[in-house]
Formats: structure tokens, C-alpha cells, sequence
């Protein structure tokens, strides 16, 4: 596989794993981690394609690659252990869990984008949310990088975050926006590269499922069809915060957090 990068965080007994969102790097999980020094081990991993990891094989699904990078890094370390996800990161290590539960002592899901498992559970949040994405739909259609970038940061990025972006820097977004369709076979479209999710109803791990109050209304949706298939799940809507809430907001999460894991 090709060359993966992990970033490293803390010296305690119990480890843990985190997965960043979309267009990141685990460069920005290590605020949130940095309040679990003492406790745990953590390793932060750069998704394939992002941060400073390799690209991946183009002629693969992107997630199931997300999928095997992490369990690469997991396996090495030895489970079970805590794994955290934000967004698309959440939407990995969720579909890992199911995959290896033997792995995992416990899930935090910040925001998981997948959005397929409102289809399953015939949710109207789903075609509601393919109408509100079709700015960043109809612009990747056409081949308008810039245009779906600036779509897709105002709806799930930083308040503010275009705006105040340089116009090198919105063109480097840009050139990185292939990630985005890539991940729709592995979390939104029908098909066998999407886990369904009838997968997690039998995944007794304790799971804690977070929103943010100010994110778009489909993510509290999707807390709800989740925390409600799994046998140990449980949801949470941290007031104030938006999508990247485990960013902004990192000392709050990792308040709940500690609660969640009694640490």
C-alpha cells in the first residue's frame, strides 16, 4: 500500500484512533487529542490523498482504501481501542467497526456523512439533502473545481472560511476537490461498495453519536438513524458548534468525551 502518514499524540495505557474530515489531514484531530495526553496513546492518521499521504489507486474505491489504511495502522497497534471520526473520517471508522468489531472498544462519531444510510432507513432527509447539495453537484458536473469548492466550504466548512481564503489557497481547494465524489460510492450511492445499514444493528460497542446545533439539519437526522440501529448508541448535540465542531469547539468534545469513556 502506498506510503500512509501517521501522526502520534500522547503516552497513557489506553489507545485510540482518529480519522479526520474531508479535505484535512490528522493535523487537525491533535487539538482534541491533546486533552487525553496523560491517558492514552493516540495515532492520528492522514487519509490517502490527504495530508501528507499518498494518493490513492485511482481505480479502487476511495473508502474501502480509507477503510484498509486505517485498519493497517489499528491492526499494528493491537485492539480493541477507541476509535474517533469526524464527518467523512466518522463515516470510515464506523464502516471499520463493522467490519472488525473485535478492534474496537468504543466509537465517536462527530458528524458521520452517510448520507445513504438515511435511503435505507427511507428517511425524506435523503432526497432533501441531494437538493440542497446541488450547487456543489452541478458545478463538479461541469468541471467547475472552483465553484464546487466555494459550494462545498459555505455548506460544511469553517463560518467565514472562502471568504477569508486567498485566491491561491481557493484554487489549491480546488484541485483537491476530486476527493468529494469519490467518497459517493462508499457513503452515499446504492451499490455493494456502501455499507448498508443493517451492518451496525448488531454492533454492540458503545457508540457515541455528536452533532453540532448549527450544522445543517440532515446531520441530526443522521445522528438519530444511527444511535437508533445500533444496539449501544447513543446521541449528543453539542449547542453553539457547527459541523466541525470537534475543531472548533475541541475542549467541549473533549469534555464529553471523557464523560463517554469515564476517564
Amino acid at each position: 500500500m502506498a506510503e500512509t502518514v501517521i501522526r502520534r499524540l500522547g503516552h497513557g495505557q489506553r489507545h485510540a484512533f482518529f480519522a479526520h474530515c474531508s479535505l484535512s489531514s490528522g493535523k487537525s484531530m491533535m487539538p482534541l487529542m491533546s486533552h487525553f495526553v496523560e491517558e492514552m496513546t493516540m495515532a492520528a492518521i492522514d487519509l490517502p490523498g490527504q495530508g501528507k499521504s499518498a494518493l490513492p489507486d485511482m481505480n479502487r474505491d476511495y473508502h474501502t482504501q480509507c477503510i484498509e489504511a486505517c485498519l493497517d495502522e489499528i491492526e499494528m497497534t493491537g485492539g480493541p481501542q477507541d476509535l474517533v471520526g469526524h464527518s467523512f473520517g466518522a463515516t470510515v471508522v464506523l464502516a471499520l467497526a463493522a467490519q472488525r468489531p473485535d478492534l474496537v472498544r468504543s466509537l465517536v462519531l462527530f458528524e458521520p456523512v452517510y448520507f445513504g444510510l438515511l435511503n435505507d432507513a427511507g428517511h425524506d432527509g435523503f432526497s432533501a439533502n441531494l437538493t440542497q447539495e446541488k450547487p456543489f453537484n452541478d458545478a463538479i458536473e461541469r468541471g467547475d473545481m472552483l465553484s464546487a469548492a466555494e459550494a462545498f466550504l459555505t455548506r460544511w466548512g469553517l463560518p467565514g472560511e472562502w471568504d477569508a481564503m486567498p485566491q491561491a489557497t481557493r484554487e489549491a481547494m480546488a484541485s483537491r476537490m476530486w476527493v468529494i465524489p469519490a467518497q459517493a460510492d462508499g457513503i452515499i450511492n446504492e451499490g455493494p461498495k456502501r455499507m448498508k445499514l443493517d451492518a451496525i444493528r448488531d454492533l454492540d460497542v458503545p457508540t457515541l453519536i455528536m452533532h453540532g446545533a448549527n450544522s445543517p439539519k440532515i446531520m441530526e437526522a443522521i445522528t438519530d438513524v444511527i444511535s437508533s440501529a445500533m444496539p449501544n448508541g447513543q446521541g449528543d448535540v453539542l449547542d453553539g458548534a457547527g459541523h466541525m465542531l470537534p475543531i472548533t469547539h475541541h475542549a467541549d468534545c473533549a469534555a464529553k468525551l471523557r464523560a463517554f469513556w469515564s476517564l
